[in-house]
């Protein structure tokens, strides 16, 4: 019996080991297809996976950009002009601040033109340009503009970085950068700069005489009502007569300046100086030129020299290649006289829509009153002729002779305005003094 048992326990182990084996086998090949199919599943699952994390990348890029440029002053060059912005007040203190440096500005122009003409490089030519300027303020502004352009920054965004230069001057140094005529226009700018600065000293020659008679009347007139009216007042009273209208009322301005005298005349000047503040930086300067306009002889004067700018500039900034559009921007942007600022903003909105000059100029009202209807026809034969540049500039020649030719008659139409009314403040109150001790002279020889 034991012999018997011992012989099939024998023959199952063999059984055995083989299952076990053979089950091993399944299992390994089980796993070598598994991790063949993931292998092959992989790049589709990182695909799939990869998608959405390279779209979420950009966001946030865009969070850390935004926040960093919070907290932190470093961002690249490119935007470094646009990044710190001048407000409004910071921008009036800079003109402020430049006030007076027109001749000097005209000057940088100039000698940039002529040497770059000459065949300096722009780099070249600003270093030069520093080193022959003795003016300080100038020379420290040719200091930040050469800083700039070597650093990368256009001329032209340098030169707007020191509000120092119109947009008409930024307009034309910019289209000459696109362009590469950087040199030809900047000796178009001088030459035209120099006629602008010409008409405008001839219109200040003009005003000299005027402004010198009004300063010497009303001196007169203080002098008369603080020391020599007072004087004479005492003996009119005296004399215990009936005074006429005229004298009491010479009497009452007199009392007024010997009481209040000290104290009135300052406030009158400082009055004066805040009105020529108020009409050049305000809206209050609709008021004066207004008036300007109506004066005899200064209005005509102002309209030529307002009609001789715009065909220099608009003329200008065609020739240099200037779109109408822009040059007209830049034209309402350089002028100053707040009726033609509102027409030129008028004709803008007409041009952009794509109006012509002749739909432009029948469609705004008082079209006439600002430019004569031989302008307008010149203008719109410019433009259908494909000469519009040619004939705004030569509308520009017209009109600088005739504003020559009224600086030139002004004194001449003034004098004899200013002479009477100072002949009638004299006599008013000459009569005022003389007429009571007629009187007074009369009844005593009765």
């Amino acid at each position: 019996m034991p012999k018997s048992k011992k012989k099939p326990a024998a023959k199952k182990k063999p059984v055995r080991k083989a299952k076990r084996a053979t089950k091993k086998k399944v299992k390994k090949i089980e796993e070598e297809v598994v991790e063949e199919v993931v292998e092959e599943e992989e790049p589709q699952e990182e695909v799939e996976e990869e998608e959405p994390v390279e779209e979420q990348k950009p966001t946030r890029l865009k969070k850390k950009f935004f926040s960093f440029s919070i907290g932190k002053k470093k961002e690249p060059e490119e935007f470094v002009a646009e990044a710190k912005p001048k407000t409004g007040l910071s921008k009036f203190f800079a003109s402020v601040n430049n006030m007076g440096m027109g001749k000097q500005r005209v000057a940088m122009i100039q000698s940039l033109a002529m040497m770059m003409n000459a065949g300096l490089p722009l780099i070249d030519a600003l270093a030069t340009l520093e080193k022959e300027i003795r003016h300080k303020a100038t020379k420290k502004i040719v200091r930040k503009i050469t800083a700039a352009v070597e650093s990368g920054i256009p001329l032209w965004r340098a030169m707007e970085q020191q509000y120092l230069f119109s947009p008409y001057e930024l307009a034309l140094v910019r289209i000459g950068e696109e362009a590469g005529n950087l040199a030809r226009n900047m000796e178009l700018l001088s030459v035209q700069q120099e006629k602008d600065r010409a008409l405008r000293a001839k219109v200040k020659m003009a005003m000299i005489y005027p402004a010198i008679v009004m300063v010497l009347m009303f001196i007169i007139v203080m002098g008369l009502g603080m020391f020599v009216l007072p004087n004479l007042i005492q003996v009119l009273l005296s004399l215990n007569a009936e005074l006429p209208i005229t004298t009491r009322a010479v009497i009452y301005i007199t009392g007024l300046f010997t009481e209040y005298g000290a104290i009135g005349i300052p406030m009158m000047l400082v009055g004066f100086v805040v009105l020529i503040l108020l009409a050049k930086f305000t809206r209050f300067r609709v008021v004066t030129q207004w008036l300007a306009f109506r004066v005899p002889g200064i209005g005509s004067l102002a309209r030529s020299a307002t009609i001789a700018r715009f065909g220099v500039i608009l003329g200008g900034l065609l020739q240099a290649g200037v779109p109408l559009t822009e040059a007209l921007r830049s034209l309402e942007d350089v002028t100053y006289m707040v009726a033609y600022k509102k027409f030129y903003k008028k004709l803008l909105e007409h041009i952009m829509l794509g109006d012509s000059f002749s739909k432009s100029f029948a469609a705004i009202p008082n079209t006439s009153k600002l430019l004569p209807i031989s302008v307008q026809q010149l203008v719109i034969t410019g433009e259908k002729s494909g000469t519009l540049s040619d004939t705004l500039i030569k509308i520009s020649e017209i009109y600088e002779k005739k504003a020559e030719e009224t600086a030139e008659k002004l004194p001449v139409i003034l004098e004899p305005m200013l002479l009477l009314f100072i002949g009638g403040l004299v006599g008013t109150i000459a009569f005022a003094i003389i007429t009571p001790i007629y009187s007074v002279v009369g009844n005593v020889g009765r």
